[in-house]
């Protein structure tokens, strides 16, 4: 198996396992606010992923590795952990996960214009027109008709939603090259304790901690944000920094997209979303434009 096939196959596999994880944190969600919800998932997988470093042997300080690498690892943490996902939980709560899924998909356009802009990959035509699409899919999902979300829900969702993906996507371009030089648990070690920091500060900023807390001790809530994260932010999260490490990052980011299609098809057999003709439309907007953004 060829580097580049083996760093596809686990952008597809991350996409799956991260639609289960979806589904955990909308449950966990409807109890657990964004903030809390993030603080725990980054703090359970930090801990979990150290000792397996550790045991592994991976230097604690790759030697090749410069300092502004490490500045862009940490920044990467920041931005693509401490701040993106917590606007992503906040718009899976406002939108749910079927419409959430449909605004992931501006991940791909955002990925490669990120990718144009510091690492001069330049986008084809046919890329272009399949941002086009993708941002289509998502104005058509969120057109509004009676009895459905309330408009300011909507596009409050789908603004945070927007927001999470682009500071995702400055995030990957972030790592890509220390993944030349370094570990790919050793980065994404760095990267959790590094949005750990950042949420801890934002957390110890809150009036309200013990009662965003509080929803975490209970059994339910508690269960679906440990397989969440487990599911998310372990092992999809692993294969999707190492899917980079292996395959272009146009690539990797459009088979990760395929999660879409996996998040929508769950949300309507276990949240008992609805889906409409709409939404269906959207969904396949969506996933052909991001096939589309896909390099030949």
């Amino acid at each position: 198996m060829t580097p580049d096939l083996l760093g596809k196959l686990m952008a597809l596999l991350s996409a799956v396992l991260w639609a289960g994880a979806v589904i955990f944190f909308k449950l966990a969600g409807d109890s657990v606010r964004p903030l809390a919800l993030n603080l725990y998932k980054t703090a359970l997988t930090a801990a979990i992923l150290l000792p397996f470093l550790v045991f592994t042997g991976a230097p604690l300080i790759p030697p090749a590795l410069p300092n502004s690498q490490w500045l862009a690892i940490i920044a990467s943490g920041i931005l693509g952990i401490a701040v993106s996902d917590t606007l992503f939980f906040a718009c899976l709560n406002r939108i749910g996960a079927g419409m959430s899924a449909i605004v992931d998909c501006l991940y791909a356009p955002f990925v490669m214009t990120a990718a144009w802009l510091f690492l001069y990959e330049n986008p084809s035509p046919q890329q272009l027109g399949g941002g086009a699409l993708v941002i289509t899919a998502v104005l058509l999902a969120a057109f509004r008709r009676s009895g459905a979300l309330p408009p300011k829900r909507i596009i409050g969702g789908i603004l945070y939603g927007a927001a999470s993906m682009a500071l995702m996507a400055i995030s990957v371009v972030l790592m890509r090259p220390a993944l030349d030089h370094a570990p790919v648990f050793w980065v994404i070690e760095l990267r959790l304790l590094a949005a750990l920091a950042a949420l801890a500060v934002l957390f110890a900023l809150q009036k309200d901690r013990r009662q965003q807390l509080a929803p975490l001790w209970q059994k339910g809530s508690r269960f679906y944000a440990f397989w969440g994260s487990i599911l998310g932010n372990l092992i999809a999260m692993t294969l999707w920094v190492a899917a980079f490490k292996y395959t272009s990052v146009n690539s990797a980011a459009v088979l990760n997209q395929t999660s879409t299609v996996f998040v929508v098809i769950l949300a309507t057999v276990f949240l008992k979303e609805i889906f409409t003709r709409r939404r269906l439309a959207a969904t396949i907007l969506a996933i052909a434009g991001s096939l589309l953004i896909l390099p030949g």
